[in-house]
């Protein structure tokens, strides 16, 4: 982040009475935790700020300070002097909620995405940031803002979400110094992590069927999670977000896929990587992304047909890879 990019955050944060405040569809840890951090700070300032994402908030955010503050739209109303879009490669990520031309002044695009299509005004994108949390914690002390404990807890779980408790390869020494910082302000590493990476009863029912679904063909691993699976044991999408891990986490895979079926032909896909796999190549063959080891996309096909044509295109990824 430039000198300069922080001026114009400074300035624009200063004529900025009206601030909305977007992160993408399916919201998670990073985008949530970011955003809340900022309402804070910006609340304290005295603006009038809106925090709202297409999707609704994941119950396992909800302990965050200021989660009930967040909104969610299908189409957002009204004008802002300032829009933050937090952790959108393009605006279709964001789920289409707001025309940002007309009913925003300015916008700032703050994104770590590789191939991120810098639609705003201001673009403050680093793909090497492990995190959009990393980015704006360090956007706040080069402003030099108090930080208090709550956007501390915030600001960390961000950045734990998204570095897969500090395992995932976007891990850096610069992660952990800013791990560490905001722990020194405030933030329970415990009372974050019980939270996160807890369960509910239908939670560990659906995980088990998940478990029994789940095939392994060489380094590729994948399950399922049907409309039926969900009905079955009461479950819901938010309890799922951490799911994907206990397929990555076998020491063989390389390559962790888990499809959710959402509705009769729509089933949302995500991917998970480690051993240098690049699975954002692999959810570009069906128009989604993210990034190296990390990145999902919505096919709208059934069930069965998706999982074929997934495990087509990461079997051609290998005979690929092979063939080098």
């Amino acid at each position: 982040m430039t000198d300069a990019q922080v001026k114009n955050i400074r300035e624009l944060l200063k004529k900025s009475k009206k601030i909305l405040l977007s992160t993408h569809i399916n919201p998670d840890g990073d985008g949530i935790g970011t955003g809340l951090a900022l309402m804070r700070k910006l609340l304290k300032m005295g603006k009038k700020v809106d925090f709202i994402n297409r999707d609704p908030l994941p119950e396992i955010y909800a302990f965050l300070p200021g989660s009930s503050q967040i909104k969610n739209s299908g189409k957002i109303t009204g004008t802002y002097d300032l829009a933050i879009v937090l952790e959108c490669p393009e605006l279709e990520r964001n789920g289409n909620i707001i025309d940002y031309k007309r009913q925003a002044v300015f916008t700032v695009n703050i994104d770590h995405h590789p191939g991120n299509t810098m639609y705003g005004n201001l673009n403050i994108v680093d793909p090497k940031a492990a995190a959009v949390g990393e980015q704006i914690f360090t956007l706040m002390k080069k402003l030099k803002w108090d930080i208090d404990a709550d956007m501390a807890a915030c600001l960390y779980t961000a950045i734990e979400t998204d570095t897969g408790s500090f395992r995932y390869s976007n891990t850096t020494p610069h992660t952990h110094i800013l791990a560490a910082e905001l722990l020194k302000l405030g933030a329970d590493p415990e009372e974050i992590s019980s939270h996160v990476y807890s369960t509910n009863v239908p939670g560990t029912r659906l995980l088990n069927m998940m478990l029994s679904k789940m095939r392994i063909e060489g380094k590729f691993g994948w399950s399922v999670l049907s409309r039926g699976m969900y009905k079955k044991t009461g479950a819901k999408e938010s309890d799922t977000d951490n799911f994907i891990n206990s397929i990555r986490s076998i020491r063989d895979v390389e390559i962790a896929v888990l499809f959710k079926e959402t509705g009769r032909s729509t089933v949302k896909v995500s991917f998970r990587s480690k051993n240098g796999a690049d699975v954002n190549v692999i959810a570009r063959k069906f128009n989604g992304g993210g990034h190296k080891h990390a990145a999902g996309c919505v096919i709208n096909l059934p069930l069965q047909k998706a999982v074929s044509g997934v495990a087509r295109e990461i079997r051609k990824y290998y005979r690929h890879k092979k063939a080098k």
